[in-house]
């Protein structure tokens, strides 16, 4: 099943994540995995999403899946990983970060498994580092407002170490969860609350 597709609290990932962008006019949702259940699912809820196929998902990284979706845009984007549950509150938070002239990271708690760890800069408001170890406070959330980042096509690196190319980077603390394993689902359960 594709992880935007799991249950928390009776809903669906994506379904919270629709809801946060409900205000965004333009949505685009990047599918491989499983892609027709994935569109029919969104489809009822927003029928403006605009769906970017990825056939290659089994043998690119996110970066590409980014690529396709931003490819022909000039402005700033947001980009959200399809597997985060947020709280409403703190996107609300980075949204108003963002005013497109910059790009912002958005950075929570570690957490999870899986994660791509931040240093920060010594005032606190900026990412300094990306590293997969040693673990620090924060890691890197998948969620960015992205300013004059274009994304390189069919490349192995990940969108953490495209943007490590302009750090130091702009930091919103979030609070989030992501799901990459049965633990960060089973965490997730127990704390993620969306108000």
């Amino acid at each position: 099943m594709p992880k935007c597709l799991v249950e928390v609290g009776g809903r669906r990932i994506i379904d919270y994540q629709l809801e946060l962008l409900h205000s965004i006019e333009s949505v685009r949702i990047v599918v491989g995995f499983m892609e027709e259940q994935v569109i029919e699912h969104v489809r009822r809820i927003r029928s403006d999403v605009v769906f970017v196929r990825n056939p290659e998902f089994r043998t690119t990284s996110n970066t590409h899946s980014l690529f396709l979706a931003t490819r022909d845009l000039r402005e700033a984007y947001f980009s959200i990983d399809g597997d985060l549950l947020i709280d409403p509150a703190s996107f609300r938070a980075f949204l108003d970060a963002c005013d497109g002239s910059r790009t912002v990271v958005g950075i929570t708690a570690s957490k999870t498994e899986e994660a791509v760890f931040v240093n920060l800069t010594p005032d606190g408001r900026s990412v300094a580092r990306f590293a997969r170890s040693p673990r620090t406070t924060h890691e890197w959330c998948g969620i960015a407002c992205m300013s004059r980042v274009k994304m390189p096509e069919r490349q192995s690196t990940f969108v953490y170490q495209v943007l490590e190319q302009d750090l130091p980077l702009a930091a919103q603390d979030i609070l989030c969860y992501e799901v990459d394993t049965p633990d960060d689902l089973e965490f997730a359960r127990k704390h993620f609350r969306p108000c």
